[in-house]
Parts: structure tokens; C-alpha cells; sequence
């Protein structure tokens, strides 16, 4: 097995607001639109940027004071590594029950489903907690199994 070719990594500092979380998620995905790799992979990246971001802006501070998330995104050709850290209360996602979704939708409930998204978009979500920090580390896949075989396939076609 081949290692993965690097594409690109970069990091992102931003301040604990959702307008700045949007900002951040839009240009990493401009910033992946570059290399070569599927369109799912870009659409999950930044559908877990906007929701891991906004559940701890929202949800992981006990006051308003300004605070630093950090983001770093590798990507390569067999997945993107996205590692979240920040200084908001410990949460761990991958401890987190999975919801009920016949009765949430029973019950005209309303969220709740975006973790549950993310879990679906990524082929791994680790968690640690050191130093007062949360550290959530996410891989999403990068290439589309279904597309590859079929570019193999008219590849083949055409030699």
C-alpha cells in the first residue's frame, strides 16, 4: 500500500463567534476545492467545520469572555484530518448516545441531528481532554470508492 500524497495543511485560529465559524468553514472549503478529491469530502468538511464549531461556540462556554479555537485541516489522498482544539468545558462526542430519530421526528423535534451527521461523514472521530483542552481529531474520506471504480473502469475502456 502506497502512503498518501499530501495535498495541503493549514491552520486556522479563530475567535469563539459563530459568524467567524461560518467565515472559517467556507474558506477551508474554497481552499479544498483545489485538489483532487471528491465532492462529498468537500461538502462533509464543511459540514463538520460549521457544526463542531457552533456546538462549542454555543454550548461549550460557560460566559461570553473572547476565546481562541485552533483548527487544523490535512489533507491527503486517502482522507482529511481535522483537529479541532479549544478551551470550552469538556465534552466528549464520541461518548455521546446516538439519537432516536423516528421520535424525534414523532415529536416535531428540533435538532439534535447534527452530531449525528458529522458521525456519518467522517471515518474516524477521536477525543482526548490534556491541559484543560478539548482535542477532537475527525477523518473524513477523500476519494469516493463509487467514482474511483468507475474511472477505472472508463479508463480501461478507452486503452
Amino acid at each position: 500500500m502506497r502512503s498518501p500524497q499530501l495535498y495541503g495543511q493549514r491552520g486556522w485560529p479563530i475567535p469563539n463567534q459563530l459568524a467567524a465559524a461560518v467565515a472559517m468553514a467556507r474558506e477551508a472549503y474554497t481552499w479544498v476545492e483545489s485538489f483532487p478529491i471528491c465532492e462529498h469530502a468537500q461538502y462533509a468538511l464543511r459540514l463538520v467545520l460549521e457544526e463542531m464549531l457552533s456546538n462549542t461556540i454555543k454550548y461549550g462556554y460557560s460566559n461570553s469572555a473572547p476565546r481562541t479555537i485552533s483548527i487544523r485541516i490535512t489533507v491527503n489522498s486517502q482522507h482529511i484530518q481535522i483537529v479541532l482544539v479549544d478551551d470550552a468545558n469538556p465534552f466528549d462526542p464520541t461518548d455521546q448516545p446516538r439519537p432516536d430519530i423516528a421520535s424525534r421526528i414523532e415529536a416535531d423535534g428540533e435538532g439534535g441531528f447534527g452530531l449525528e451527521l458529522v458521525r456519518q461523514s467522517c471515518s474516524s472521530m477521536t477525543y482526548q481532554r490534556a491541559q484543560n483542552q478539548n482535542r477532537l481529531t475527525l477523518e473524513i474520506p477523500s476519494a469516493d470508492s463509487d467514482n474511483n471504480e468507475a474511472d477505472l473502469v472508463e479508463a480501461r475502456e478507452h486503452t
